[in-house]
């Protein structure tokens, strides 16, 4: 099984380069949204002027936000998890719920994707009303972002796998810091 933890970390370190594309997918994403929104504001309050396409617009590309970040944090494993139990739990059950939690997601982001391929296929014909544009575009990232989560995940389940129990180790006599204590609230550092 050891021979197979250098394969599993070639395909991390290839996904961590698309990783880094959805990244700057994102940022750009997000500044267009802000800069329709302050154009937007400023045309309907300034020149009382609005563009009808814009809330459209910026919904989609928050659609589309929403999820490439989500799929983010499926490849880094910062979604939100509990970490104040998992930290008190044996070696064993470390791993056991890791396992659990990782193979859940897994299925849960391959019915996401089945489900909102049916769903974008039934609404490609509909446009929206002011943009035009194909609706199965405000459902797209189901599928998108499923298929790019179920791959994370079903990456961090090989880690895990790989991971010797050994490695797992319990830490819930140690006295936490004030950093750690945010960081398991769901705070960063």
């Amino acid at each position: 099984m050891n021979n197979l933890q250098p394969t599993v970390q070639k395909i991390r370190d290839a996904l961590q380069k698309v990783v880094n594309v959805e990244r700057y997918i994102c940022t750009v994403t997000l500044i267009i949204v802000t800069l329709i929104t302050f154009v937007q504001v400023t045309m309907r309050f300034v020149f009382r002027a609005p563009f009808s396409w814009s809330e459209e617009v910026t919904l989609m590309f928050l659609v589309w936000f929403g999820y490439l970040c989500m799929a983010i944090d499926i490849f880094t494993d910062d979604h939100a998890a509990l970490y104040f139990l998992h930290k008190h739990l044996n070696p064993t059950l470390k791993k056991g719920a890791d396992l659990m939690r990782h193979g859940l997601l897994a299925w849960f982001f391959s019915q996401m994707i089945r489900y909102g391929w049916m769903i974008t296929k039934l609404n490609a014909p509909k446009r929206m009303p002011a943009a035009k544009f194909s609706q199965a575009l405000m459902y797209a990232p189901l599928v998108v972002g499923g298929i790019l989560m179920l791959i994370y995940s079903l990456v961090n389940l090989a880690t895990t796998i790989l991971t010797p129990r050994s490695s797992y180790h319990k830490d819930g006599g140690t006295p936490a810091t004030a950093e750690e204590l945010m960081v398991e609230r769901g705070g960063t550092l």
